[in-house]
């Protein structure tokens, strides 16, 4: 059994759509299969600046093992997190490929996003560029071809 404490962070404006959107996200880690959650710490909610805000809650969570502990951090995708128990663990080789696919897959995921959003920016500044419309944003994407 893995026991951890989960930091959850969430900002934007204003105030009522970040405290609702927390309290959604810790209500998604609830419904999570074979993950149990203990107790629930909510900080106060700040003012950053100007309107906008940052919530936090400390959520503890027990997981039953390493491939369970690791979806639900991958899928509760928190700020920060502490892990509590065990103190040592071993972990089967099953466990290790498939957290490792898992990650692998995530980072594949982040790439293939981070790639068309790159394109599709490149091709809104060319768009403004062909208009004649001023672009307050770095042009600068030779690099990126």
């Amino acid at each position: 059994m893995i026991q951890a404490r989960f930091i959850i962070e969430a900002q934007g404006k204003p105030k009522s759509f970040v405290e609702n959107t927390l309290k959604q996200h810790i209500e998604k880690i609830k419904m999570m299969k074979d993950i149990k959650v203990a107790d629930t710490k909510w900080e106060e909610t700040e003012e950053i600046n100007e309107q906008y805000f940052s919530a936090l809650a400390d959520v503890g969570i027990s997981a039953p093992n390493f491939e369970t502990f690791f979806a639900a951090l991958m899928g509760a995708a928190p700020t920060a997190v502490v892990v509590e128990k065990p103190e040592k663990m071993s972990v089967e080789l099953r466990e290790l490929q498939n957290v490792s696919n898992d990650l692998v897959q995530m980072f594949h995921l982040f790439a293939q996003a981070n790639a068309e959003m790159r394109m599709a920016n490149k091709e809104l500044q060319q768009k403004f560029k062909a208009t004649g419309m001023r672009v307050d944003v770095p042009m600068n994407t030779e690099s990126e071809e």
